[in-house]
């Protein structure tokens, strides 16, 4: 099941600093990933676990994903 909204929401599920790789389920609850909003863009919950519903003033839109997603790197334009 995908937890993010990719931008759709204005709370965590939808920002691009909830993190894509540093994710955990406690006692069966709801997904909670790492903030990874740092630096000028730090909001209250910056280097904290939060779920999906938590909202904060440090929102981005995630409508391209996570800043810690994954992708694909074509190496065949190096030369």
């Amino acid at each position: 099941m995908n937890h993010r909204t990719y931008g759709q929401t204005r709370d965590c599920r939808g920002c691009r600093f909830w993190s894509e790789m540093i994710a955990q389920v406690r006692g069966g609850g709801p997904v909670e990933a790492m903030c990874l909003a740092a630096g000028p863009h730090a909001g209250p919950h910056a280097c904290q676990y939060t779920h999906g519903r938590m909202t904060c003033s440090a929102w981005e839109s995630g409508e391209d994903g996570a800043i810690d997603e994954p992708r694909v790197v074509d190496d065949e334009d190096d030369t």
